[in-house]
C-alpha cells in the first residue's frame, strides 16, 4: 500500500529524485535503531517495549519507507539508462551492487561484531560487565555508509546530467 502511494505522490518526478529521498530515510532508519540506548527506562509507555526493542521497530519502519522511495523507481532508473535495445543486459548489471555491498558487508560486519560484540566465551567474567555497553556504535557505521551513499546517489545524477546535457550538444 504504501509503496503504491508514494510512487503515484512522486509519478511526475524523476526515479533519481525518488530514490534520493528513499537514500536519505536510510540514515534515519540506523540512526532509530542506535538511539534505543539513549532512551532512560526499562520500558515505554503504552507499548510496554524495552527503547532498544522500540526503537529498533521504529528503525524497521524507517527502512520499509525507505524502500517505498526506492523499489519501485531502481529498475526503471537503470532502463532509461540503457541504449536501446540493451535493457536486458543494463537490468542485469544493476543488480552488480548487491554482489559487492555482500562482500564488503561480510567483512565490515565481522570487523564490527568483533569490535562491539565480541564472543562472550571468550571474556572474562570483569569483561563480560562492559563489554556491550558500545554496541549501538555498530548503527553509527551504518548511518555514515547511508550518507555516503545517499550523497554519492546525488553526486552521480549531477556527473550525468552533465554529461548528458555535454552528449546532446555534440
Amino acid at each position: 500500500m504504501t509503496v503504491g502511494v508514494i510512487t503515484s505522490m512522486l509519478k511526475k518526478r524523476t526515479a533519481l529524485f525518488s530514490m534520493t529521498i528513499g537514500m536519505f530515510i536510510m540514515p534515519v532508519s540506523a540512526f532509530a535503531m542506535a538511539a534505543g540506548n539513549l532512551i532512560p527506562g526499562d520500558s515505554i509507555g503504552l507499548v510496554n517495549m524495552h527503547p532498544v526493542a522500540f526503537m529498533m521497530v521504529v528503525g524497521i519502519a524507517f527502512q520499509g519507507l525507505a524502500e517505498a522511495f526506492i523499489s519501485p523507481r531502481f529498475l526503471e532508473y537503470f532502463s532509461f539508462q540503457a541504449p536501446k535495445g540493451e535493457e536486458g543486459l543494463y537490468l542485469g548489471f544493476s543488480h552488480l551492487h548487491s554482489f559487492f555491498s555482500s562482500i564488503l558487508g561480510f567483512g565490515l560486519s565481522g570487523f564490527l561484531l568483533e569490535k562491539y560484540c565480541p564472543d562472550p566465551l571468550l571474556l572474562t567474567d570483569a569483561e563480560k560487565l562492559s563489554a556491550y555497553d558500545n554496541a549501538h556504535y555498530i548503527w553509527y557505521y551504518f548511518v555514515a555508509i547511508a550518507l555516503f551513499s545517499a550523497l554519492s546517489l546525488i553526486v552521480y545524477g549531477k556527473v550525468m546530467s552533465y554529461l548528458n546535457a555535454k552528449k546532446k550538444v555534440a
